[in-house]
């Protein structure tokens, strides 16, 4: 039978976030206060790149997949309402990775969060990811936000190719959550740094609430 393990925050990194997370009202699915901390006044969900899966090196974005599928490009947009999709990821010209933001979206987010970071170092755990590959508490590392790839290739052969899930400055001024089954990142941020987000070129991100969905069963979006 299957060890079922969890452990306690409490004195870890991840204290302060674990106490701000939760929904105020039962409902279906999980929503983005869940995922990031409560208290931003902002909060920006940003795509997983759409990567071809015949080597080709094409991607394509979630909104013109969206398009192409005839709903919306929505702040609850699900895969599985776009066309080939199903439900099963493992069929399909276009491929998308869960648990991680693809290298050129998270080099771009790195980038911009570094306008606004200054010199802090930052915080990068492991929480989920930890637990599965065997870990006895969060991995967490410290670190400058330029040291982004160096922490997650020193981590690599502990949690795989995923994460971080949480990472944030030491001001906690914002924080990038990356859950480690959805094929989306969700940044909690002032309306300032939000605004960043939402007008580079390099990401495609949408702006979310705390009480939007995440999950993958949302209701198919219709257009009006």
């Amino acid at each position: 039978m299957t060890e079922m393990r969890e452990w306690s925050y409490g004195g870890t990194e991840l204290a302060w976030p674990q106490d701000r997370l939760g929904r105020r009202a039962a409902g279906p699915g999980h929503v983005v206060s869940e995922l990031v901390p409560s208290g931003y006044e902002a909060y920006v969900r940003i795509f997983h790149r759409f990567e071809a899966t015949d080597g080709s090196g094409r991607t394509i974005t979630w909104q013109a997949r969206a398009k192409d599928s005839a709903v919306p490009f929505h702040a609850e947009l699900s895969h599985w309402w776009l066309r080939s999709e199903g439900r099963n990821l493992g069929h399909s010209l276009w491929q998308v990775q869960d648990g991680a933001l693809d290298d050129s979206s998270r080099r771009a987010l790195a980038r911009v969060l570094a306008g606004v970071t200054d010199d802090q170092d930052v915080y990068f755990v492991y929480d989920l990811a930890a637990l599965l590959w065997g870990e006895e508490t969060p991995l967490v590392r410290r670190a400058p936000l330029a040291d982004l790839e160096t922490v997650r290739e020193a981590v690599r052969d502990v949690v795989g190719d995923s994460g971080p899930e949480f990472w944030w400055p030491q001001d906690r001024s914002w924080v990038v959550t990356t859950d480690y089954d959805l094929l989306s990142t969700y940044v909690g941020c002032s309306a300032e740094t939000a605004e960043l987000l939402l007008d580079d070129d390099e990401l495609e991100t949408i702006p979310v609430t705390p009480h939007t969905r995440v999950d993958w069963e949302t209701d198919r979006p219709q257009h009006p």
